[in-house]
């Protein structure tokens, strides 16, 4: 130990130079080491690349004959559908009242206010055959034109939403006890016109259109009827040969309370005589059964749809049919 601190003392010079390069030699080694990690993790990307290319060549591009075959397959189902829909929307079509459209124009009002007196005074004779009580001053929801003809351009989107007015007053006089309280037309609302505006609009007949559909009109009903009756009129809005769309349903039956337990037998539900064989026993008092009976009041608010057919479809597949 004595000998290397001697000789350290006494070659400075040599031993700093001994000692750098074994830093640097330290050093140089620990670059070449992660050196030679980098190339081999890149050597091995750039096979699995190549291993990866060399298989993509191999292979068909996209899209192939078979997917492209498909695809249209698709196409071809989803236009079918969408043919399928537009005929059958297209088959809610309301027509004017009164063959209306065949009539001239300048005859129309006046056709269009006999016909719609002649429909009034058939659902009055059907209400008055069936015991349904119709509103006063009932008159179709149309009671402004009952003393006044239409102007010429009201006439046709009148005329459709009487079509679709008195059908549904003809299934409501068709129900039997049926008190019908009202039978309104519900006016468009429309935004105020500015002081500059010179042309007259008229809210009441002009349709309303929104997309591919049309708002023709809307009815606001109410009604008292049994279950049954209601049940017959959801049925035939259903499967009806117009396109009406519930906005809003109210029902609420006209007994709030449910029948009290102590409440004595109607009297026409007489007591069965006693039996001797349970003498000295309390008879069991029967209930009068009214629970799901009783009569229901309904109101509801029915918008008329019509569809305009394919024209305004043609976004979806691109063209006009």
């Amino acid at each position: 130990m004595n000998k290397i601190t001697a000789w350290l003392s006494e070659n400075r010079l040599a031993a700093s130079l001994g000692a750098a390069f074994l830093l640097c030699a330290g050093i140089g080694g620990w670059l070449t080491i992660g050196a030679w990690d980098d190339y081999a993790t890149a050597s091995q990307t750039h096979a699995d690349a190549v291993a990866k290319l060399a298989n993509l060549t191999r292979q068909n591009p996209f899209p192939s004959e078979a997917n492209k075959a498909k695809l249209q397959s698709n196409i071809d189902q989803e236009q079918a559908d969408l043919d399928a829909l537009t005929k059958a929307l297209q088959g809610f079509r309301v027509t004017p009242f009164g063959n209306l459209e065949k009539a001239k124009p300048q005859d129309r009002p006046q056709l269009f206010q006999d016909s719609l007196r002649a429909a009034v005074t058939a659902v009055r004779d059907t209400a008055a055959s069936k015991g349904v009580t119709l509103p006063p001053g009932f008159y179709l929801g149309m009671e402004e034109y009952e003393n006044r003809l239409p102007s010429p351009e009201e006439v046709m989107p009148l005329a459709s939403q009487v079509t679709v007015l008195d059908w549904i007053a003809a299934q409501l006089a068709s129900q039997g006890g049926l008190i019908l309280s009202e039978f309104a037309r519900v006016q468009p609302s429309t935004a105020p016109k500015s002081a500059s505006a010179s042309k007259k609009t008229l809210p009441s007949a002009e349709p309303e259109t929104k997309g591919a559909q049309t708002s023709i009109g809307c009815l606001r009903t109410a009604f008292r009827c049994d279950q049954a009756s209601l049940r017959e009129f959801l049925n035939a809005i259903s499967s009806g040969p117009y396109f009406l769309l519930i906005e809003s349903f109210q029902l609420q039956n006209t007994v709030t309370e449910p029948p009290r337990r102590d409440s004595a037998p109607q009297s026409s539900q007489q007591a069965p005589p006693p039996d001797p064989s349970q003498q000295g026993q309390s008879p069991v008092q029967r209930l009068p059964i009214i629970v799901g009976r009783e009569q229901i009041n309904v109101s509801m608010k029915l918008r008329f749809l019509e569809f305009n057919g394919s024209q305004q479809l043609q976004g979806t597949n691109g063209k006009a049919k």
